[in-house]
C-alpha cells in the first residue's frame, strides 16, 4: 500500500511538473511557499527564486497590495477569485531570467487550499499568459473604430465622438470647430488607374492632414474621399487657416501614376464652429456640408460658415 502511495505520489507529482502553466502556492501574508510547473520558457521565467519571498520584496508596490487582497479575499471568501493584470518581468525581483522586454497580461484563477500543510491559510495561484489573447482582442477594438487604410476614425466612431466633444465644449464654455474636406478628381484616378492608385492618393491626403492637424483634433475618415477634423478649443477663424493648410500640403503631394506621369489632387473645405447650446452634431454636418456645396460655382477651395 505504501508503494502504492508512492507510486500515486510521484505521477501526480510529474504530471504537475510538467504543466505549462505555473502554479504558485501563495500565503495569506504574500508570501511565495511553493511553485508548481511553468515549465513553458517561451510564455513564463523561472520563478523558482521567487520562493520564501513576499509580494512585497518582489513586484511593485501597488501590484503587491493587489495581489495580496486578491489572496486575502480568496481565503476569507472561501470562494474562486479572478484578476486579470500585466507585468514585465524585469518589474519582478528574483527570477532568473526575463523572457520578454515588455509587460506581458495574465489571467489568474485564485482557490483557496482546504490544508494547513503550509503552515498559515494559503492559496493557488495559476497564472496564465494571456498576452496573445489580449492583442487580438486590441487588434479587433482598433478595427471596430479605425478606418483600415488611413487608421484615421471611422464614420460611425468618428460621429460618437463629435457628440462627445461637442457636450465637453457645452459644459466647459469651450470653442469646438469642425472641418470636411472632400478630394477632388479622386473617382478619375480610380478610373484610369485602378484602386491602387487610388489609395496611394488616399494616403497621401491621409498624410497631409494628418501633419497639419497632430495634436490639436481627431480626424475622421467618413467615406472614400471625404475626411472631418473635430478641433476642440479651437475658434473658427483657426480652424479655417488649419483647412487652408491641410489643402496645401494635399495639393503638394505628387502622385507618380506611371514613368511619366504624375497627378496630384485638390479639395474643398468646409469650415464651421459650435455656435450655441441648442446645437447637436447634425446642425455641424449639414453646415460644413452647406460651405463646400457654396464653393461649387467658386474659384474658392476653403469656406467658412
Amino acid at each position: 500500500m505504501a508503494h502504492t502511495d508512492q507510486t500515486l505520489h510521484s505521477q501526480l507529482e510529474a504530471i504537475a511538473n510538467a504543466m505549462p502553466d505555473p502554479i504558485f502556492i501563495m500565503g495569506q501574508d504574500g508570501t511565495y511557499l511553493d511553485m508548481i510547473g511553468g515549465r513553458e520558457r517561451s510564455l513564463y521565467a523561472d520563478g523558482q527564486g521567487l520562493i520564501g519571498k513576499t509580494y512585497q520584496q518582489v513586484l511593485p508596490e501597488k501590484m503587491a497590495m493587489r495581489f495580496l487582497n486578491v489572496v486575502q479575499k480568496a481565503i476569507k471568501t472561501q470562494q474562486l477569485q479572478d484578476i486579470e493584470y500585466q507585468l514585465a518581468d524585469d518589474e519582478v525581483q528574483g527570477i532568473e531570467s526575463a523572457t520578454s522586454k515588455g509587460g506581458q497580461w495574465y489571467e489568474a484563477r485564485v482557490y483557496p487550499l482546504e490544508t494547513d500543510v503550509y503552515g498559515q491559510p494559503a492559496v493557488i495561484w495559476l497564472a496564465i499568459n494571456i498576452t496573445s489573447r489580449k492583442h487580438m482582442e486590441e487588434q479587433i477594438e482598433h478595427l471596430s473604430k479605425n478606418d483600415a487604410l488611413t487608421h484615421f476614425y471611422n464614420r460611425d466612431f468618428f460621429l460618437d465622438l463629435v457628440n462627445e466633444l461637442i457636450s465637453q465644449a457645452k459644459l466647459n464654455n469651450q470653442p469646438l470647430s469642425l472641418i470636411k474636406i472632400d478630394l477632388d478628381c479622386f473617382k478619375n484616378i480610380t478610373d484610369g488607374y485602378g484602386h491602387e492608385f487610388g489609395d496611394k492618393a488616399i494616403l497621401g491626403a491621409a498624410h497631409a492632414i494628418e501633419a497639419t492637424v497632430g495634436e490639436l483634433g481627431h480626424i475622421g475618415r467618413l467615406s472614400c474621399d471625404q475626411f472631418m477634423i473635430a478641433l476642440p478649443e479651437v475658434k473658427a477663424v483657426d480652424g479655417f487657416r488649419i483647412a487652408k493648410l491641410a489643402q496645401s500640403k494635399i495639393a503638394a503631394h505628387k502622385i507618380r501614376l506611371d514613368e511619366q506621369h504624375t497627378t496630384c489632387l485638390t479639395s474643398h473645405a468646409g469650415v464651421t464652429e459650435l455656435r450655441d447650446h441648442h446645437e447637436d452634431s447634425r446642425v455641424l454636418f449639414n453646415r460644413v456640408n452647406d460651405a463646400i456645396a457654396q464653393l461649387r460655382n467658386s474659384r474658392e477651395m476653403t469656406k467658412l460658415i
